[in-house]
This record gives C-alpha cells, sequence and structure tokens, in this order.
C-alpha cells in the first residue's frame, strides 16, 4: 500500500478500535502501537504497517467470550479444545477477521500478526514478532522480568519472542496448567531457528575489526 492508503487505512483502524474498546483497553492498544512502531524503527520493519497490526490487536478483546466463539465458528476459523474451554483465546483470529471484514484489511503478514499475537504461531515473520512482543513489554507491563525483555526486545525479535514464551510456559507449569499447544510448536520453532543461526555463525570464518578475513 502506498503511504496516503497506508496512513488513512491506520486513521480508520484507529477510530475502529476505540469505538469497540474500554478506555482502558484502548490506552493498552495506543501504548502497543506506539512500542512496536519503535521496534519496527530499530529492526527496520514498515512501521506503518506494524502499527496497523498493533492497533487491531486487541479489536476483539471485549467481545464476550461466547460471542467470540459464535463468530469464530460461523466464520469457520479454526477452534480447538483450548478456545472453547477459554474462547478469549479466539480474540485474536476474530479480530483479523473482523479488519478484513470491516475495514478491507488485506495484507496477511498485517492480519498474521493480529491473529498470532495471543499464543504465537510457528514461522511467525518479523511483523508478527514486532507485535507479539510488543504486547508483551508495552510501557504499563509490571512484572519481574519485563526488564530483560525489553532488552531482548530492542536487540533481537526472535530471542525476545521465545523468551517471553519460556516465561509463560514455566509460568503455567509452575501453576498445573497447561500452555497452548500453538505456544510450545512457537517456542520449539523459535529455538530451532535461534539454534541454526549460532549453528551459521560458527561455521563463517573470523573476521578481525578492519572486516578481513582470517583463518
Amino acid at each position: 500500500m502506498n503511504d496516503r492508503t497506508k496512513t488513512d487505512i491506520i486513521v480508520a483502524a484507529d477510530a475502529f478500535v476505540r469505538e469497540r474498546l474500554s478506555e482502558k483497553r484502548y490506552g493498552h492498544t495506543a501504548r502497543v502501537a506506539d512500542t512496536a512502531g519503535s521496534l519496527a524503527r530499530v529492526h527496520g520493519l514498515d512501521e506503518g504497517r506494524v502499527r496497523l497490526a498493533a492497533l487491531l490487536h486487541d479489536a476483539a478483546r471485549e467481545i464476550p467470550p461466547g460471542e467470540q466463539l459464535r463468530l469464530a465458528e460461523g466464520w469457520d476459523l479454526p477452534v480447538g479444545e483450548p478456545e472453547r474451554e477459554s474462547p478469549k483465546l479466539l480474540h485474536g483470529p476474530v479480530a483479523a477477521e473482523l479488519a478484513r471484514r470491516k475495514l478491507g484489511v488485506e495484507d496477511a503478514e498485517v492480519l498474521d500478526a493480529v491473529r498470532f499475537h495471543t499464543v504465537g504461531a510457528p514461522g511467525m515473520g518479523p511483523l508478527a514478532l514486532a507485535v507479539y512482543v510488543a504486547d508483551k513489554v508495552e510501557p504499563a507491563r509490571d512484572y519481574p522480568s519485563v526488564g530483560r525483555l525489553r532488552e531482548l526486545a530492542r536487540e533481537d525479535l526472535y530471542q525476545a519472542a521465545a523468551e517471553a514464551l519460556r516465561r509463560a510456559r514455566d509460568y503455567n507449569a509452575q501453576r498445573g496448567r497447561p500452555t497452548h499447544p500453538a505456544s510450545l510448536a512457537a517456542l520449539g520453532w523459535l529455538e530451532e531457528t535461534l539454534d541454526l543461526r549460532v549453528d551459521e555463525d560458527d561455521s563463517r570464518p573470523g573476521e578481525d575489526q578492519r572486516g578481513e578475513r582470517h583463518g
């Protein structure tokens, strides 16, 4: 999309979510959008597309759980046992579908970022990772590990997302709760991706400070 179209759809998305969310939830959404925009600049991503996805990520969060389930089933969205037990897990997929149907958003990466921001998914691209991580580290988040996650977020989105998923898994395990299968699959994929990166770095010849290769 060109810059004018991008600006128009961001303005429309902001109005769309402002109408549907409480002041508190909209405040969170705005902070996630600002955080995601900052991460986009740090990591060389398209800030407009990242900000659009971040604005839309919680568009369905305050729809009653039963209605989220009804919408998901009516739109043939994937609904598993975890979602039937806790329909609020569907707010990402439902929000993505609302964005497509109501706002005409067709950008697959933007829609994936909205769809996967709650539990993650294997193969998430940088745009989806930026929104996933921004949701975990926006300024109002306050939990013991958030400082380290904020540092990682600016260093490496893959590392930050993997760490967030590990901590969610461990938190659930400590309380005897299951972790969503998609979160476990996303973590496995991220750890495999990071391991491959390490292997590739180890296989490269070293370089001195002038960039000259040496054995």
